[in-house]
């Protein structure tokens, strides 16, 4: 008999079987894919020097720079690593398609909407000033709305958390509650970046939605009792 009340039930993080690594391959795959010439090409068709619209209120300048949230922020790589030991194969063919929806329409508006970040330059001493100046090397003053930063954050997360036994379910919502806070306080984004990246992540899990809703097993995770 196949074993679905125990499928059906949240679960732990586990080691990926074969199918599931070959997903997972197949997300990253699709994400580089589209990232790299999304992000870094939009640079050189808009470039910096291109004046950019100010999306933000005067009284967002005035929010602190906290140098420690760079490192919540920069936890976005160890995210990348969740759906492989947390979601079946379906799961992650799932979130292979949604992730396609930030990316294209991310593109679109760094092309059409090319904008200017408000923050005043801040010196930072210590530890925390080459990681800094590393971000600042790579990252686009421009390519700032949606927050591909936070759409990621919210697909990854959110789509885990649909899956997950409780304790993993307060870790995911209270790491994502922290990676919208460290975008901000790290003056990489203002708050409409953040509120569009959370959009278009939620447009994306509408438009994809899970297979079955909450009954779904997904593949690699499937178990046979006799």
């Amino acid at each position: 008999m196949t074993g679905t009340a125990a499928i059906h039930e949240p679960r732990p993080l586990s080691w990926p079987d074969r199918a599931r690594w070959l997903a997972y391959l197949k997300f990253t795959l699709v994400f580089y894919a589209l990232f790299v010439p999304v992000y870094f090409g939009t640079q050189y068709l808009a470039p910096a020097a291109r004046l950019g619209l100010a999306l933000f209120v005067d009284w967002e300048t005035h929010i602190p720079l906290i140098p420690w949230m760079i490192w919540p922020y920069l936890t976005l790589f160890t995210l990348f690593a969740i759906p492989l030991l947390q979601m079946s194969a379906d799961e992650m063919r799932r979130l292979t398609l949604q992730s396609t929806i930030p990316l294209l329409t991310a593109g679109a508006c760094f092309l059409a909407l090319p904008c200017r970040i408000g923050f005043a330059p801040v010196e930072i001493d210590g530890w925390h000033r080459p990681v800094f100046a590393a971000l600042r090397t790579i990252d686009s003053p421009q390519n700032l709305v949606p927050s591909l930063h936070v759409a990621f954050s919210a697909l990854i997360l959110l789509g885990a958390r649909e899956v997950a036994i409780a304790p993993l379910r307060r870790l995911y919502l209270a790491w994502l509650a922290v990676m919208l806070c460290a975008v901000v306080l790290t003056h990489q984004h203002h708050l409409i970046d953040v509120a569009t990246g959370l959009a278009v992540a939620a447009i994306a899990r509408a438009a994809v939605p899970r297979r079955g809703g909450a009954r779904d097993c997904g593949g690699g995770f499937q178990t046979h009792m006799r």
